[in-house]
């Protein structure tokens, strides 16, 4: 009877509200489509399809949610106020549709970094090279604004009946947006946080304009850190002792979340680097066999891997950007350096990929987002036209970084359809069909660095394929991912050495050296070093015996978690928790 009794009260609550604010919700709600739009395509393929559509209908419920406060909050305010909350938000709406269509994302951290470090004439050009798309989506949005206008007679009958049934949906949705509040915060609370404070952050987001409103600090914060890090690195003196390098064409492929035990080059049952496995048989590769990564996250991992930042400096509180680098090395050198990259160019995760790269003498990426939700998935394809550009202007010596997104989750996203070859009934163990979507991605990682190694077999060339670290799939435990410091099989990379038949015959010594490297314990915080004694530079951080190319080369001891040492036991299942 009570419930009863509060029901009939919501419901004429919200029939006065939409009375009062009902065109001003309906209105701020319409620039919310992109919105809502993004919510749908961020739910990963992975997850089943109603599990997809509740998480989306979830997501449109916070952001029609927060846009009913919204309305509520401006309707205590003047309706010069409102107006131009509307216009704002319409405004936002165009923004976002056009970075749906050209980006396959919503203005985000990222994108607003770009725009906030454009100067006026590269906004020109920008504006000119883009000029048809936007005249379509201007001409689709006034062509919109005028069917409105033109209908608004027909459209007033229709909203004077539509406002019973809008406010018996808003009665429901109170209580749809109400469990998910609740069940934010209880998610929060169980992961150590502060309710409150979580929802404070995170809710306001769910729509446009306060979307806008944090990410605009956000981007002001990445750029004024960006510039102190760049300024940092570039303070950084070079002093060569040494610069005898002899190879023309040094190309370094830094592949993502690809584990060695599910490659065929390493024993994997499965054929998943027939392209890899050819080249090895007919004596073009290098196989390192006991690589692993110094850390199970990208970001830790891109600090070390071209900086004299180590382990040691690490753990003794040091700063990586305080380290020479390799890129301004070899400027100093007359090495011509170039990164094409098909990951993330701003935002947090895009960082210091992005800092890095701004080193070298060029730089491009397939995306300029903070993240990778697309419509269209990014193939790691795309960066190959990058590449081939990038090459036309090459020097008589050059370094050459391709940064791939390779096997990072979600898996089935990492793959055109054609290289969806391997399925459930192929694998074994847990989470087969998990399994047979990273072992696509796995083989498709292989065709990538095949043609990649194209491009370079007439010519004096080597490449150098690493991953940044590991994965688990369901090998051990039922783990899906990385990040985990302590497990080995999210330490455990492939590294391998590709040589073109010019660079065996002009190097049989090297090749000796590489062959006898093979075997050795290595972890990549030593990369810089080996990289330079393959170049034959020197500076006075470069240390002879960290370059696993020198016959004293000393392996420091490797640890797990900066504490255990690492030791991989096979197939053991058990292994992680004896660790």
């Amino acid at each position: 009877m009570y419930l009863h009794y509060y029901w009939l009260r919501l419901k004429r609550w919200m029939r006065w509200f939409v009375h009062r604010y009902g065109v001003l919700f309906v209105a701020l709600a319409a620039c919310n489509i992109p919105t809502m739009v993004q919510i749908g395509m961020f739910q990963e393929e992975a997850v089943p399809l109603w599990g997809r559509a509740a998480l989306t209908l979830a997501g449109i419920v916070r952001t029609l949610g927060m846009v009913f406060l919204l309305t509520l909050a401006l309707g205590w305010l003047p309706k010069v106020v409102q107006r131009l909350a509307v216009l704002a938000s319409f405004l936002l709406a165009l923004a976002d549709g056009f970075a749906l269509y050209s980006y396959h994302n919503y203005l985000d951290e990222g994108m607003m970094q770009v725009i906030f470090e454009t100067n006026p004439q590269e906004a020109r050009e920008y504006v000119l090279a883009q000029s048809g798309h936007l005249v379509l989506l201007l001409a689709a949005a006034l062509a919109a604004c005028g069917l409105l206008w033109q209908g608004r007679g027909k459209l007033s009958r229709l909203w004077q009946r539509a406002q019973p049934r809008l406010a018996a949906v808003l009665a429901c949705g109170v209580f749809l947006f109400a469990g998910t509040v609740v069940y934010a915060g209880s998610e929060a609370a169980q992961d150590g946080m502060d309710a409150a404070v979580y929802l404070g952050k995170n809710y306001p987001q769910q729509y446009s304009l306060g979307r806008v409103a944090y990410i605009i600090p956000k981007a002001f914060e990445e750029i004024g850190s960006a510039e102190y890090v760049d300024a940092t690195l570039a303070a950084q003196p070079v002093e060569l002792l040494r610069q005898e390098n002899d190879i023309p064409q040094v190309v370094f492929i830094l592949g993502e979340s690809t584990s060695r035990h599910h490659m065929q080059l390493y024993g994997y049952e499965l054929p998943t680097t027939p392209q890899l496995a050819a080249r090895a048989e007919r004596g073009e590769l290098t196989v390192f066999t006991d690589a692993i990564s110094p850390h199970a996250a990208t970001m830790a991992v891109m600090k070390t891997l071209f900086c004299f930042y180590d382990h040691a400096q690490e753990q003794a509180g040091g700063v990586w950007y305080e380290q020479l680098n390799l890129f301004d090395i070899l400027r100093a050198a007359g090495i011509r350096t170039a990164w094409v990259s098909n990951q993330e160019s701003a935002g947090f995760y895009g960082s210091i990929g992005r800092t890095l790269a701004g080193r070298c003498d060029e730089h491009r990426f397939t995306s300029s987002t903070s993240h990778t939700i697309d419509l269209v998935e990014r193939y790691d394809e795309e960066v190959l036209p990058l590449l081939d550009d990038s090459l036309t202007r090459s020097a008589a010596q050059n370094f050459t970084v391709v940064h791939l997104m390779g096997a990072h989750e979600d898996f089935i996203r990492r793959y055109p359809a054609a290289f969806a070859q391997f399925t459930a009934a192929d694998e074994s163990g847990e989470g087969r069909a998990v399994r047979a979507e990273y072992d696509n991605a796995v083989l498709y990682d292989d065709y990538i660095v095949d043609q990649i190694i194209r491009r370079f077999e007439a010519q004096d060339a080597i490449v150098i394929f690493i991953s940044d670290h590991g994965e688990e799939i369901n090998d051990t435990r039922a783990v899906v991912g990385h990040g985990d410091e302590s497990s080995s099989w999210q330490r455990d990379i492939p590294m391998v050495c590709w040589t073109s038949e010019k660079f065996r015959a002009k190097r049989p010594a090297l090749m000796e050296r590489l062959a006898a490297a093979s075997t050795r314990p290595y972890m990549t915080d030593d990369m810089i070093h080996t990289l330079l004694d393959l170049m034959q530079t020197e500076v006075p951080a470069y240390r002879r015996d960290k370059s696993i190319l020198q016959a004293g080369y000393r392996q420091e001891l490797r640890l797990l978690k900066g504490k255990k040492p690492y030791r991989y036991r096979g197939e053991d299942r058990e292994r992680e928790e004896r660790l």
